[in-house]
C-alpha cells in the first residue's frame, strides 16, 4: 500500500509523554474521554538497560480526518487491515492481524437486523504514517469492533453469509477503535488511540459459524469510509541511574 504524505505539519501541535491507552471504550461527550490515561512503567529489576517511562505535563495531540478502512479477517487465519486517510490528518497503516478473538454474531432476521463484534491484535510489525511525524513502525495494534445493523440481506437463509451497507448500520451502533504503539524513524515512541465515527459509505459481509441466532464469526470483510479522531502521545523513556 502506498501511504500518502502528511497533509499538514500544523495538525500535530503537541506530543506529550506516555499515555498507556485504557481498556474501556471512551465516551466522546466527556472532555478527557479520548485522552489515553497516563502511567509510569519500569522495566524488570536487574536489567542493566532498565528505563523509566514517565508522563510529561503536556497534553496529547488530537488529529481529525476522514479515512477509508479495509478489513478482511477470519476465525482461523490471519487477516489484513488497511486504514488510509482521505482528508485531514489521521493514522494510516497496512497491517497483518491475528485471527478473530472473541468473535460473536447475532442474527434476528433480515428485516429485524443483527449485530457482530470481535477483537484482534497485530500479528507482526507493520508500517504506517502518523501525521507530520511521518513513517512509523507499529509495534502494537489492538482492534475492537462492534457493529449493529437494522437489516441485512441473507438470501441463502440462516447460517449463510449476510451482507449490509452503511445505510443498514444503526445510528450510534457502530464502534471501531484501534489502540497501539508506534516507533518513528528517529526512534521516538508514540502511543495512539483511533476512534472511527459513523460511516458515510461502504458495505460489508459476515459469515456466521452456524444457523443459530447467536453464533461465533467464521469470517468478515468490510470496506467503509468514516470520520476519525486520533489521539497521540509521545512516550518518554529515561534511564534509571
Amino acid at each position: 500500500m502506498a501511504l500518502r504524505p502528511s497533509l499538514s505539519a500544523a495538525s500535530l501541535v503537541l506530543v506529550a509523554s506516555l499515555a498507556a491507552c485504557g481498556e474501556a471504550p471512551p465516551r466522546v461527550n466527556e472532555p478527557s474521554a479520548l485522552t489515553p490515561p497516563l502511567s509510569t512503567t519500569k522495566l524488570p529489576a536487574g536489567d542493566k538497560d532498565a528505563s523509566l517511562v514517565e508522563a510529561s505535563p503536556y497534553p496529547p495531540a488530537v488529529l481529525m480526518g476522514d479515512v477509508e478502512l479495509h478489513c478482511t479477517i477470519s476465525a482461523k487465519e490471519r487477516g489484513c487491515q488497511t486504514l488510509v486517510a482521505r482528508a485531514g490528518t489521521a493514522l494510516e497503516f497496512d497491517a497483518v492481524v491475528s485471527p478473530i478473538i472473541d468473535g460473536e454474531v447475532e442474527t434476528r432476521g433480515e428485516k429485524k437486523g443483527g449485530m457482530y463484534r470481535f477483537t484482534s491484535h497485530l500479528a507482526e510489525p507493520a508500517t504506517g504514517r502518523l501525521g507530520n511525524i511521518g513513517e512509523v513502525k507499529l509495534e502494537e495494534l489492538e482492534t475492537r469492533v462492534t457493529v449493529e445493523v437494522t437489516r441485512y440481506d441473507q438470501p441463502r437463509g440462516p447460517g449463510a453469509p449476510f451482507s449490509f451497507t452503511t445505510l443498514d448500520m444503526r445510528g450510534g451502533g457502530v464502534y471501531v477503535e484501534f489502540v497501539g504503539k508506534a516507533v518513528a524513524k528517529n526512534g521516538e515512541r508514540y502511543a495512539f488511540r483511533v476512534n472511527l465515527g459513523a460511516p458515510s459509505g461502504g458495505s460489508g459481509e459476515v459469515v456466521p459459524n452456524g444457523p443459530g441466532p447467536r453464533e461465533q464469526i467464521q469470517s468478515k470483510r468490510v470496506v467503509f469510509q468514516a470520520p476519525t479522531i486520533t489521539v497521540v502521545s509521545k512516550v518518554t523513556v529515561q534511564r534509571i541511574p
